[in-house]
């Protein structure tokens, strides 16, 4: 005879388990203070992305709806539990977060949050706990549909045909009012952690400098497709050519990233045709997935010392191998929201090295930024000239500059000279830089002289001396000191000199040798420390984020919503919490530094090992800070010498 499930116990139906432990699928559900609730929800307010939202959807959805349930779960909710799941590093699952709004917040915490009541005393509590998942799911979709560059349904794996078909009614500049809207979104919160920090520490440094680098991600669904032979799948799968067609990509909206080999920077609205045919890298080499930009603050004043944390001041996301260079000026123009003046921007070979000036150099420039990277070597020594003056790496220099000075890098990475040799030649062709007279116009153009000329030349040039005998002029009276020369050999042809010799002046363009353009002389001291700082810094930082016990970005399996903009949405969650736990981190090991000098008492002496307290020692030639002898006479000896 059948009983009713509600005569039996707690025993008989879960065994060892609680009621409360089977209803929360084994895990913890610890009630969260209103304390931190308020202090996340005071922190999505700063970053301004709620008004941001608002203004979204009114652009979206000028017309009111005809009618229906009002929506029960809003964004702020939505943010700030986002946020708080980031800070106990729990995975962001839209369950996860759903119980989070059902059982984890006090009702202060609830009605500060505007949170409808829990209902569990009049329906069973699956129900409610369904409920819950489903508003809540709906919820974060709605607040998405924002800023979604890539609207489409992710439910079920896609044929090549319906793949082709996207791909060929995506609307482009959606794409690009969307993608806009993402980055606002991502900087506005990292904007937000950096002004949470004392002004101190903000102000640690007069300007701001940055080093910037993309990392990969997965997004949740891995299979990808080559754009090189989805036309020639399609095809088949329409003339029935495929018996069993294998189950295809679900999101579209990726891209193979070459995890090693060259990569390639495929400018904004080009399309990227690497893909795991290419012949120039194989299957195993290729990820699908998307990139991560972000830009951390670093010190080019002080690179050895630790004023500040190292945040990411910036951040997009894009697709692997599109817009590499784009995506860099993005970074740089977001950093400005620091409201920091900026200084050098650092970055690997991928950039500066690597990008066209219209794409890179020419934007940064524009924005106030100057770089800071190595050269690819096939761009050290001469890289060009203007009337004369020669680009050589990070300089503007004098025709007549000798052959060895002009090929001093290229010379030392050959090892046909050593470390010593190159930074004597990088000391002396200082010396064939030709002259600024003045700073740069509004349109950045620059006049600039030979360097034997005026009153204060730096070379002598037996060219200069030959066109002044010709003009019947005496020499500039100059201060009698020894000059580098230009010698006859390395000087231009007397019947065919460029204007840099034969005029006062000549004007430079902004874009005349910025390829080469440095923050410091490329290879210098001060260069070598502030790069290798500023690269540490950046690979530090995406180690620190991919972490997998905190942030775990990479990890797609710890973020299962699809789509592009979910996974931006969750990586800012995610890089807001790193910036946050960086800064608090901080605070803490400067108040344990300054506990420490503070204790009032006498500073300890530094231990001495006994055989260099009482012994003379040979090999450093040091005596005995205490003679064993005369310890012997005051007894102080705690056992007799031998003798």
């Amino acid at each position: 005879m059948a009983t009713d499930s509600h005569t039996f116990s707690d025993t008989d139906l879960f065994g060892a388990f609680r009621a409360e432990e089977v209803e929360a699928r084994g895990r913890l559900r610890s009630v969260i203070s209103d304390a931190h609730v308020q202090a996340a929800y005071s922190r999505v307010q700063k970053s301004g992305v709620l008004e941001m939202l608002t203004e979204w959807h009114s652009i979206d959805h000028p017309l009111s709806g005809m009618g229906g349930q009002p929506a029960k779960i809003h964004p702020p909710a939505l943010l700030v539990g986002l946020l708080l799941l980031a800070q106990e590093h729990s995975p962001l699952f839209m369950r996860n977060l759903a119980a989070l709004f059902q059982e984890r917040l006090t009702p202060a915490s609830r009605d500060l949050l505007g949170l409808p009541s829990v209902m569990s005393s009049f329906v069973t509590r699956t129900t409610e706990t369904t409920k819950w998942e489903k508003n809540t799911n709906n919820a974060f979709h709605r607040m998405v549909d924002l800023m979604d560059p890539y609207p489409m349904k992710r439910y079920v794996s896609l044929t090549y045909t319906q793949v082709q078909q996207a791909l060929k009614h995506h609307d482009d500049e959606r794409e690009q009012t969307m993608k806009r809207r993402l980055d606002l979104f991502m900087n506005a919160f990292l904007r937000m952690t950096f002004k949470e920090q004392p002004r101190r520490i903000q102000r640690a440094t007069n300007k701001l400098d940055i080093s910037f680098d993309q990392t990969f991600i997965e997004p949740p669904t891995k299979k990808g497709f080559s754009r090189n032979t989805l036309a020639d799948r399609a095809r088949d799968e329409i003339a029935g050519r495929v018996d069993n067609p294998t189950p295809g990509p679900v999101d579209i909206h990726a891209g193979w990233y070459p995890r090693k080999g060259n990569r390639v920077d495929v400018a904004k609205g080009k399309t990227d045709t690497t893909g795991p045919g290419d012949a120039k890298n194989s299957k195993e080499d290729l990820e699908w997935g998307w990139m991560i930009n972000i830009a951390v603050r670093v010190d080019s004043e002080r690179p050895d010392a630790v004023r500040f944390p190292k945040l990411a001041v910036a951040a997009t996301m894009s697709m692997p191998n599109v817009g590499v260079s784009e995506e860099a000026v993005e970074l740089m123009r977001a950093a400005l929201g620091t409201e920091l003046p900026p200084g050098l921007g650092d970055a690997d070979k991928q950039y500066w090295a690597n990008a066209r000036p219209e794409r890179l150099h020419l934007p940064a420039d524009a924005l106030g930024w100057t770089a800071s990277t190595d050269y690819r070597p096939d761009r050290l020594g001469v890289r060009g000239s203007k009337k004369g003056v020669e680009f050589i790496e990070d300089g503007r220099f004098c025709p007549g500059t000798p052959t060895p000075l002009k090929n001093a890098t290229k010379d030392l990475l050959a090892g046909r000279i050593d470390e010593d040799i190159f930074q004597e030649r990088r000391h002396q062709r200082g010396a064939f830089l030709v002259r600024s007279k003045e700073k740069p116009d509004a349109e950045g153009r620059q006049p600039v002289s030979c360097p034997a000329r005026g009153n204060s030349p730096t070379v002598t040039c037996p060219v200069f001396e030959l066109l002044m005998g010709k003009a019947g002029k005496p020499l500039p009276t100059v201060a009698d000191k020894e000059r580098p020369r230009v010698e006859e050999e390395d000087a231009p042809p007397i019947d065919f000199l460029p204007e840099i010799c034969r005029q006062h002046s000549v004007s430079l363009n902004v874009q005349d040798g910025i390829q080469g353009k440095q923050g410091f002389a490329y290879r210098s001291k001060e260069w070598d420390a502030f790069h290798k700082h500023a690269r540490n810094s950046i690979e530090s930082l995406n180690a620190g984020i991919k972490d997998p016990g905190k942030e775990a970005i990479g990890e797609s399996s710890r973020r299962r919503v699809r789509g592009f903009a979910a996974a931006q949405v969750f990586v800012t969650m995610l890089l807001t919490n790193f910036n946050l736990r960086k800064i608090a981190a901080f605070l803490h090991d400067e108040r344990a530094a300054e506990a420490k000098t503070n204790t009032g008492e006498p500073p300890k002496q530094k231990s001495v090992r006994r055989r260099d307290r009482v012994w003379y020692n040979p090999y450093t030639k040091t005596t005995p800070r205490e003679s064993v002898l005369e310890l012997q006479l005051m007894e102080q000896l705690s056992s007799p010498l031998r003798t």
